[in-house]
């Protein structure tokens, strides 16, 4: 989904201390179901300035984070996922002039459709690395497996006063496990119903992903498998938004020290089948203020979603109020850090890669350390205070607490058999 707000700048107010934990201790969003937070079982984590991340002794390189992809899997509905790149496409460069909202009268966005679906569940991941790593022993278990959601909103917490943002967290045999959660304020939206100016956006995204890429092979359509937005109504040949279906790679990076296995939802290749390519649309420039929001918010979420996972370039295309498709721009993922910081550098409001990193690392070290194994918690960033909130989670029992865990039951108490080795093979056209 393509969000065209972009967060309030950075400007942290004056507080009471006291106030603040009291404010903190309250402004979580409640988890779904039965779950309930323990008394006495929170963990409060105070997020820097971007200014004072930037005067840390030890910095992180920027160089020592590339990943290196492990697996991948394609997701056709929640029941069907296949250890394959049979929804990967291929890119093409789009139509300019071409209608983004096209056939947009039979779109439901999947969390109308779905809202109490879980908006990404864990156990793909687990199977892919299981298919992919198996069960050796003598590479070394990851410290953390998540979807690059979870990583995109730790990163650029720095640079947000205004975005809340939530996960889960489990702990099994030293590895944290980070579990994709909507906020309440989420939740409260797709009960509403999305708003139509969020729809029209959101379906512009994936209607620019359908024009930016080929279609595939008839053979490897299996009856057009998944049920995003209806087929039925479309005319013969012609491609529909579906929300259901989707490919992912696997990512294996280390951040000082710390090692990490990240899936990420791709959305085309160009050239070889490892040349990632993220699509990206927003509204056409027009005033100074339009280049600000862009540069100052849009590149850094940009830049954040394709970095932790590698992902060399960024197609924009820019749309008008009618959302016709006006212009494309390119842009390589290692080159938008100096080039937001070229055009801002006269304000100071640039983003600096380093900050954004050298959070992520501190905060990530932190929650491992304070994480129990065997426990579940939801952590929360509270934009208001700067503050991110970790409590423990129960479900509701008549005499006892029990850890409301995330992951598959077959995995039991022991994730021994994963880690993060390197395919023992490189990846050929016979994988495809």
């Amino acid at each position: 989904m393509n969000n065209e707000h972009a967060p309030r700048p950075n400007k942290r107010p004056r507080r009471d201390e006291t106030r603040e934990r009291k404010r903190v201790a309250h402004s979580a969003p409640s988890s779904s179901g039965a779950q309930r937070e323990l008394p006495g079982r929170a963990f409060h984590y105070r997020v820097p300035r971007a200014d004072d991340l930037l005067q840390q002794a030890s910095r992180c390189s920027l160089s020592k984070v590339g990943p290196t992809e492990i697996g991948y899997f394609s997701k056709y509905s929640a029941s069907d996922v296949r250890f394959d790149r049979s929804n990967l496409l291929k890119y093409k460069e789009p139509t300019l002039g071409a209608n983004l909202l096209h056939g947009i009268e039979t779109y439901i966005p999947k969390e109308e459709q779905y809202p109490d679906a879980h908006p990404a569940p864990i156990a793909p991941i687990l199977a892919a690395l299981e298919h992919f790593q198996g069960h050796r022993t003598d590479a070394a278990a990851p410290h953390f497996v998540t979807f690059r959601n979870n990583l995109n909103k730790i990163m650029g917490t720095p640079y947000n006063s205004s975005s809340e943002w939530t996960f889960l967290a489990e702990k099994r045999n030293g590895c944290v496990y980070l579990d994709v959660h909507r906020t309440q304020s989420d939740l409260d939206t797709a009960s509403r119903g999305v708003h139509e100016n969020q729809r029209r956006g959101a379906y512009a995204g994936r209607q620019f992903e359908l024009a930016s890429t080929h279609a595939k092979p008839p053979s490897e359509h299996d009856g057009e498998k998944g049920t995003g937005s209806s087929t039925s109504s479309q005319p013969s040949g012609e491609r529909a938004v579906n929300e259901d279906e989707e490919y992912c790679g696997l990512f294996a990076s280390t951040l000082v020290g710390k090692r990490l296995v990240i899936a990420a939802e791709i959305d085309c290749f160009d050239g070889s089948k490892d040349n990632y390519v993220e699509l990206k649309t927003f509204r056409v420039l027009q005033r100074e203020k339009d280049q600000f929001v862009f540069e100052r918010f849009k590149l850094l979420a940009f830049w954040i979603q394709s970095f932790v996972v590698g992902i060399p370039k960024i197609v924009c295309g820019f749309r008008n109020d009618d959302f016709e498709l006006c212009k494309l721009q390119s842009f390589k993922t290692v080159d938008i850090p100096s080039f937001c910081r070229k055009y801002w550098v006269r304000t100071c409001l640039f983003f600096s890669p380093t900050a954004c990193l050298n959070f992520t690392s501190n905060f990530l070290d932190w929650l491992r350390a304070t994480a129990q194994e065997g426990r579940v918690y939801q952590v929360t960033y509270v934009p208001r205070q700067h503050a991110i909130r970790m409590t423990e989670l129960s479900t509701e029992a008549p005499s006892q607490s029990v850890s409301p865990s995330f992951l598959p039951a077959q995995m039991g108490a022991s994730t021994s058999g994963i880690t993060i080795e390197a395919p023992a093979k490189a990846y050929s056209a016979n994988d495809f």
